[in-house]
This record gives C-alpha cells, structure tokens and sequence, in this order.
C-alpha cells in the first residue's frame, strides 16, 4: 500500500506535468489541461485537499485481507480530511523560493481538526496539535509494543494541568491551542545543550528538497511522460469537463526511477528511486476534472496499482483543488513557545514536582 500510494502519487502529478502530444484529440485534450493547470498558477491562494472517495463500509470491502488491516483502519480512512493551502501577494506561479504563506490541516471529520500548522512567508510558524485526540487513535491502532513505548507521554500529558502557571505555553500546546514556533531557536536550543538536550523542534519533519535539486526532479518526470502520456476527453461529471490521462506506469516509472538515480543521495530519506521498479507494467489513468477553465480535481483508482491481491475493487484516491481560497494568516491568541519553557517542564515532570 506504501507504495501503491507513493506510486499514485506519481501518477496524480501527471496531470500537472505532461506535456500533450500524438493525434487531434490527444493535443485537444492536452491542451485544454495546460490551460486548466495555467489558470491554477495565476491564483494568489489554492487550497488542495486529498483523501479516499468512499465511505467506511467500501473501504474495508476494498482492503480487507490487506496484512494488518482492520476496520478501525477502514473508519479512520473514511474520515480523515487532509488539506494544504498556499498563498502570496502574487500570482503562485511567479512566486520565488519561500515567498509563499502555507497551511497543513488534518482532520478526523467536522469539528475533529487533529493538527495544523501554518506557515507564515518571512514571518512565524504556528501550530495546534490536539494530543488528546492523538495519543487516543495512536493507542487504538497501534502495536502492543507502540501502546507500551507512549505511556509515559501519556503520564506527563495527564499531569499536565498541574504545571506552574509561568509554564502557560506548554500548558496550552499539550491543549490544543494555537502556539507560534520559532524552528531555528528550538534547534539552536538543542545544539547548546548536546546530546542532554531535546531532539529539535516540535514542528512536523518535513524535509525540503532544495531549488535545484527541485527543478531536476520535475525535468526528469517531464522527460519520463513526455513520450508516453495520452490525454482524451471523457465527457463531463458535477459540471465539469473531464480528460482521461493514460500512461505505461511500468515503462514511464523505469524511465523516472534511471533518471533520478544521479539524484539518489538527494531525496528525503526513505524515498528511493528503485521503489519505481516495483510500479506494475500496465496501463494507469487518471481522470482530471476542469471546471470554469481550471483544474478542479483529480481522482484515480488505487486498484491500478496492485501488483498482487491486497485491494479488492475500486479504491479512488480524490485531489480537490479550490482556487481564489482565503490566504494562510496567523491565528488569534497564539502563545509562543520556547525550547526553555519546554525543556523545564520535561524535568520537572521526572522529578515528579509539577505542582506549584
């Protein structure tokens, strides 16, 4: 599944990427989605939103029998909202380098926000974590080992509310409100203290590929679909005009996996270009919806990816763009928070003094 959906991933950008080419109706199609992905480009705010098309019951009937796969999985897939909002003072298309604002929120449904983290261009980072929330769903799916490594994070999150006042910034990350973050001091703050210190800051990881390294990924995906993408129109659905994009998936991904070898040493840890390889050889589509001119959707069936017998039936993985969406800003209220602050109350949780 890992795979699958890294693969799907691959695939999903096609759609962002390819460049049209072959008979009439391929330049037509084609052409109709440069347009709709250029459209795209010339908002100041988009806000993408990405989850599975299906409700709990088709999910555990589409991955059941999958190693480890259980309805607590199949309800949790149903539910999560994942989404990610950009925006500048320009169009995005001419944005330089960290000139844009972003947004990450993750949800288990209405009212159910579990993180988000904003952003700001030149300026802070928030974040609100609800850690209630997430201590409770690591506890109901993960491992008996997992369940056992979190019950001292647990511990000190119900102990929480008697710390000190004058730790009211913890007090308020450990509850779920808003906190700004400043990362180079967390990171200078754990470099001063050596290996005693903590591990850096409390922001997401999420490491970034830089400019250059960047642009000779997409040139290399460019290059790998170029020759092989073929676009045709597909009617319309919901308003929208639909073209269906089809590509050799195992062919196309042997040519991106070749070039981005040189690469290799350069990619995130834990994404390698040899886990193309394993891309099935076989035909993959795409359906890319444009509504009013620009690009509105994506949606491609995760089933096209399984090489074996772990997804029985259609499994749509959905990428909603929403353009013209309201800028990233800063939350009210937020509180910052220092690794100083953090670090205090970590000792005198083990030194079992959090009263006043």
């Amino acid at each position: 599944m890992r795979k699958g959906i890294a693969a799907a991933g691959c695939a999903a950008f096609i759609a962002t990427t390819a460049s049209a080419c072959g008979t009439a109706e391929n330049l037509s199609a084609g052409a109709k989605l440069q347009q709709a992905v250029d459209r795209l480009g010339e908002q100041k705010a988009v806000t993408l939103s990405v989850g599975l098309d299906g409700n709990e019951q088709q999910i555990w009937s589409a991955l059941k029998g999958s190693d480890g796969f259980t309805r607590e999985n199949a309800e949790l897939l149903a539910g999560i909202d994942v989404s990610l909002s950009v925006s500048a003072a320009k169009p995005l298309k001419d944005v330089k380098e960290g000139g844009a604002s972003l947004a990450l929120r993750i949800s288990l449904g209405r009212g159910k926000d579990l993180l988000e983290v904003r952003g700001l261009a030149g300026g802070k980072t928030y974040l609100r974590l609800d850690l209630r929330r997430f201590m409770s769903l690591a506890g109901d799916l993960g491992t008996g080992k997992s369940k056992g490594d979190m019950a001292q994070i647990q511990q000190f999150l119900d102990a929480a509310d008697d710390l000190p006042s004058s730790y009211k910034s913890v007090k308020d990350a450990l509850g779920g409100k808003w906190v700004s973050v400043d990362p180079k001091a967390f990171q200078e703050f754990a470099m001063s203290m050596g290996e005693n210190g903590p591990a850096g800051s409390p922001l997401p990881d999420t490491p970034e590929l830089d400019a250059g390294t960047q642009k000779r990924v997409t040139k290399a995906l460019r290059r790998a679909l170029e020759s092989n993408a073929k676009f045709a129109d597909a009617g319309s659905k919901d308003g929208a005009d639909i073209v269906k994009v089809t590509v050799p998936a195992g062919k196309t991904a042997d040519a991106l996996a070749d070039a981005l070898e040189p690469l290799a040493d350069q990619l995130p840890e834990g994404v390698s270009p040899s886990d193309l390889k394993d891309v099935p050889d076989k035909d993959v589509t795409v359906d890319v919806a444009v509504k009013d001119g620009t690009l509105s959707g994506i949606s491609l069936d995760l089933d096209q990816f399984d090489s074996g017998d772990e997804i029985h039936g259609a499994l749509p993985l959905t990428v909603g763009f929403a353009p013209d969406a309201a800028p990233v800003a800063a939350p009210a209220g937020a509180t910052p928070l220092n690794p100083q602050d953090v670090m205090g109350a970590m000792m005198q949780f083990m030194m079992g003094g959090m009263d006043e």
